[in-house]
């Protein structure tokens, strides 16, 4: 649950662009300067500003206003997770306070559904395909014979991710999907 709430901090903090939660500030834009990468993205001059071209995941106002909308607008059964709505500042256009439960309902069952018309298609199926691996190993059984498979969707999907996304949403809690389902093969489901 640790490696999936960091996840969900990250892309959350990502995509409504919240101060200190993002991946996505003028450093990561000037890593790819560094990196020799992604030339449309890096930054440009203009006299005394820096102008940050907007990356396939750079929601407007409007898009944050219709995601922080609809979770507002969820309801869920009681006893389910906590009210989602008392965690959505609407004013600041984020989320506050997310417990490891919370991030849980929220990439398994919320996120695809808050992003659906928002994010361009491309975007919108990898972070759909994370959230559904994430709903597979976290399930009170799980099939043997899938594990290889799981093993090669977590690859993808951080394949995926990287081009996307920028080299500073990638620390190592990122990177430790690829171990949950051997970890998941060695010991038991991730539910026990």
């Amino acid at each position: 649950m640790h490696v999936e709430k960091n996840f969900c901090d990250s892309i959350i903090g990502t995509l409504l662009n919240i101060k200190r939660k993002t991946k996505d500030e003028i450093s990561a834009h000037k890593d790819l300067v560094e990196m020799g990468v992604r030339f449309e993205l890096q930054p440009q001059p203009h006299g005394k500003r820096t102008y940050l071209s907007p990356t396939c995941h750079t929601l407007s106002k409007s898009e944050k206003i219709s995601f922080c909308g609809y979770l507002r607008g969820v309801k869920v059964p009681q006893g389910y997770s906590s009210n989602i709505k008392s965690l959505i500042s609407m004013e600041d256009l984020k989320l506050i306070g997310l417990k490891s439960h919370d991030c849980h309902v929220l990439m398994q069952d919320l996120l695809p559904m808050a992003i659906h018309g928002i994010l361009p298609k491309s975007v919108r199926q990898v972070i759909t395909r994370l959230c559904l691996f994430f709903n597979v190993i976290c399930r009170k059984v799980i099939d043997p014979t899938r594990f290889d498979e799981l093993e090669n969707e977590a690859t993808l999907i951080l394949c995926q991710l990287e081009m996307y996304f920028p080299p500073s949403f990638f620390d190592i809690m990122v990177y430790l999907i690829v171990h949950l389902v051997r970890e998941i093969r060695i010991c038991v489901p991730v539910f026990l």
